[in-house]
Order: C-alpha cells, then sequence, then structure tokens
C-alpha cells in the first residue's frame, strides 16, 4: 500500500517539504509498506539549472537528502533525526523539466545510527544520482541545541 507522509513540521520553513516557504519546493512524500521505499515525484525546474539544462547537482543531493529523512520518519517514526553523512554519486544527468522520482531505503539501524541508500531516477526508470547516507537520532535536548545554536 502507498501512503502520503504527512508533514510533521508546523513551522512549514523547510526550502523542500515546508508549505509556507514561498521560495521552496512544497514536496510530498510517499511511503510504499510492501517495498519499503519513501519517494517523491518532482520535476527540476529551470531556476535551479546548473550548466547547459542539468538540474544543479548540490539541489540533486538535497532532494536526497530530504528524501532519506522522510525514509527514516516513515520506517522508524522519528522526527528528531539529522544526517550524519552522506556519499553520491553521479551516473547521469538529470535534466531541468524532464520528470523524476527521488527514492530511499532504510537498510539498517543500529541504536542511533540508520543507514539508507537511495537514487533519483529518470523518466524511463534509469538511475541517474546514488545515494549512501547514515542519519542520526538525537535527543530532544540535543536537537534543540541544534535549532538554538545561532542565538548562543
Amino acid at each position: 500500500m502507498i501512503r502520503e507522509l504527512p508533514n510533521p513540521f508546523e513551522d512549514g520553513k523547510c526550502f523542500f517539504c515546508g508549505v509556507d516557504n514561498p521560495s521552496g519546493l512544497k514536496l510530498i512524500f510517499f511511503h510504499d509498506d510492501e517495498t519499503g521505499q519513501t519517494f517523491v515525484e518532482y520535476t527540476p525546474e529551470e531556476k535551479y539549472c546548473g550548466q547547459g539544462e542539468i538540474f544543479h547537482g548540490g539541489m540533486q543531493m538535497g532532494l536526497l537528502d530530504e528524501t532519506m529523512w522522510w525514509a527514516v520518519h516513515a520506517v522508524t517514526g522519528e522526527e528528531l533525526a539529522v544526517t550524519a553523512g552522506a556519499s553520491f554519486r553521479f551516473l547521469r544527468p538529470v535534466f531541468i523539466g524532464e520528470p523524476v522520482r527521488a527514492v530511499c531505503v532504510v537498510k539498517a539501524r543500529e541504536g542511533a545510527s540508520i543507514r539508507l541508500s537511495g537514487w533519483i531516477e529518470n523518466a524511463a526508470g534509469k538511475k541517474c544520482t546514488t545515494v549512501r547516507g547514515e542519519y542520526r537520532v538525537v535527543s530532544p535536548d540535543k536537537y534543540r541545541a541544534l535549532l538554538d545554536a545561532k542565538q548562543g
């Protein structure tokens, strides 16, 4: 069964998923309970162009990082999880104006560490960019300290 994932963030500021960010993408994520895949569909806009008609690599990495968080949330229910590290590979170009799907899967959890893998695939189903990443679940106090770091 494929289910839409409700956004747990009330402030709506996130660039990728925030509904109240006027510059944001306002993405809606889904989870397939049968395959374990969390995914989002998106058509890269011209304003996110790198060279030529290629979707900027930094935006691709951000899209995959965001999809990893949603996979963590969908599978574990955790909200207080942050990126610990990620490794990206660019296999083929992702083009502006052509729909893509970003997909991530939780591979393992050991304590506070959650390992994931994912990819961006084009409309033909070919993998364009891949990621292997790790998220770390943090305590509410640590999470608050991260958010409040600018004030300190």
